[in-house]
């Protein structure tokens, strides 16, 4: 199944300060913005306003009632022809004066008139009287509105590169500060890792206070366990010791008619003190067994039965190969697969090991008559046998699959390729380093 894009507590968590970050410099962006916008607004207002009043205080009507300024405002802009930075005076019928940008155009006796070059101009009107006459007049300057744009332009750019800046160094204080806060978490990864691995027998106190009702648990739940096991083992282990010498003494008083019904009740004994044995690891991967030692006690005993049937056995295992487990679980395990192809084969039985990643893999092989594949699947389940007259109780190949799913693993039943017949066992197990 794939997971989803969020899945990772890392990426939700710079996904969240991300987005946070983001809006926060939007948000900066648009008030920084807005006040650098209002304070360029109102310089330009406040020439404009200088020049409306430069106007004023020089403005006047001499005695042929001439209107005048004197001194004309002092500033280049409104001297430059077609600059459309402008002033004019008018009465509401006629221009009086005008400056000398306008050349021989003007405002229009209310000041409204649009710029000879069609330009968007930004205005300001004022009423005021000039000595000498007592009529109304109306100053108008007027100046370039883009001029006003592109000064809050000059004036927001730098801003907009200095919070990209800032939020690309933000960006990666997050992304570091989040691995740096994930640390705990992959510390505790790393001693369950330890802990899988049989490196140690419970988690130590992580350095994060968030994490240590976690380890707590972990701990807890490993004692539990353990304990949970030891129990069963030793219960079903006394309940099927306590039955065998019972069933000793009824199978010496029995009559024929009563074997099988003993031989049945007998053979369940033993099965589940075969599966009190093989419970499995209290804690997974906390012994680690070496492949090698296991085999050398197997050849041991199992050499001289292969000898006596004129059969050769091959064990062979790399050196430091290590199985994550029980000790005696991995010599039930092999013992019985051993046993049984040891019955069964002609001239040779062989045991390869490897490894392959974290998996151990164990493959026995001998070239006796093998077994049908519609069969290989009913030979798992408990008592179960294909020849009758062959010893045996029919549990081996059950508990070794009981094994096998204790660990996690694999058991296959193959046809043997090196032989024309015979039987290829496949077992994986997890491994240890």
């Amino acid at each position: 199944m794939k997971r989803p894009a969020l899945a990772s507590l890392r990426a939700r968590l710079l996904a969240g300060t991300a987005a946070l970050t983001l809006t926060a410099l939007l948000l900066a962006w648009w008030l920084i913005a807005g006040i650098l916008e209002r304070f360029v607004e109102q310089r330009f207002d406040a020439e404009k306003t200088a020049i409306a009043q430069a106007v004023m205080a020089g403005a006047g009507f001499d005695a042929t009632g001439r209107f005048t300024i004197d001194p004309a405002p002092a500033d280049p802009r409104f001297e430059r022809p077609g600059s459309a930075w402008s002033w004019q005076v008018s009465d509401g019928t006629s221009v009086l004066a005008r400056s000398p940008s306008l050349l021989s155009a003007d405002l229009g006796p209310q000041g409204r008139g649009a710029d000879a070059q069609g330009r968007v101009l930004d205005r300001l009107a004022l009423d005021f009287t000039a000595p000498g006459d007592g009529r109304e007049l109306l100053v108008t300057v007027a100046m370039p509105a883009q001029e006003q744009v592109d000064a809050a332009r000059t004036a927001t750019r730098p801003l907009a590169l200095a919070l990209a800046v800032l939020g690309l160094v933000l960006l990666a204080g997050q992304w570091l500060g989040v691995g740096w806060g994930l640390r705990g978490l992959r510390a505790l990864q790393a001693d369950l890792a330890r802990l899988s691995a049989g490196q140690t027998g419970s988690l130590p106190r992580p350095a994060v206070r968030e994490l240590e009702p976690v380890a707590d648990e972990v701990n807890g739940l490993i004692e539990t366990n353990q304990r949970t096991v030891q129990r069963a083992r030793a219960h079903v282990g006394n309940l099927a010791h306590a039955l065998k010498t019972p069933l000793a003494v009824l199978r010496n008083r029995a009559s024929p008619a009563d074997a099988p019904l003993l031989e049945r009740m007998d053979r369940s004994v033993r099965w589940h003190l075969q599966r009190a044995r093989a419970a499995g690891p209290a804690t997974p991967g906390l012994r680690r067994v070496a492949v090698g030692a296991v085999l050398d006690d197997l050849g041991l005993v199992l050499r001289p039965q292969a000898l006596r049937r004129g059969l050769a056995l091959e064990l062979a295992a790399p050196e430091g190969l290590v199985f994550a487990g029980e000790p005696e679980d991995l010599t039930d395990l092999l013992g019985n697969l051993l046993d049984n192809a040891l019955q069964w084969a002609t001239t040779v039985v062989r045991l390869e090991a490897r490894r392959e990643g974290r998996d151990l893999w164990l493959t026995i092989t001998d070239d006796g008559p093998g077994i049908p594949p519609h069969a290989r699947q009913a030979l798992l389940a408990r008592g179960a046998r294909l020849d009758e007259s062959v010893p045996g109780s029919g549990l081996g190949l059950a508990i070794v699959a009981d094994l096998v799913g204790l660990y996690g693993g694999e058991l296959r039943l193959e046809d043997a390729p090196a032989f024309p017949s015979g039987l290829r066992v496949q077992v994986r197990l997890p491994a240890a380093d």
